[in-house]
């Protein structure tokens, strides 16, 4: 059986952080290349929307940089950890996306 906790630790960070780290960047270069190319198919009349969608990624990369700093402070320190924002901000700026790549191929 393991032993408890002592009562000042609340739990092991272990790799999670990292590994959540490391998956962020991955979505975000993910998003980066499908805009890429997105932006290589659609029209001259699509491009502002699009560049208005790439500062969303560069806004929501600045994001994520910042939730992982607030939530290795977090654990270090040992708070609550910050909520889900950049999550439902991510969802909905690859749902857009999605919706520019559909109306690009289907118009």
């Amino acid at each position: 059986m393991p032993s408890p906790q002592p009562p000042g630790e609340l739990f092991d960070p272990g790799l999670q952080p990292e590994r959540t780290r490391l998956s962020w960047q991955r979505t975000i270069l993910a998003l980066a290349v499908i805009l890429l190319g997105v932006m290589r198919v659609v029209s001259v009349s699509v491009f502002l929307p699009l560049l208005a969608l790439a500062a969303g990624v560069l806004v929501l990369i600045v994001a994520v940089r910042k939730r992982a700093s607030l939530v290795d402070a977090s654990l270090r320190t040992h708070r609550h950890l910050p909520g889900a924002a950049v999550l439902a901000s991510s969802a909905g700026l690859v749902s857009l996306l999605a919706a520019f790549a559909l109306w690009g191929v289907f118009a």
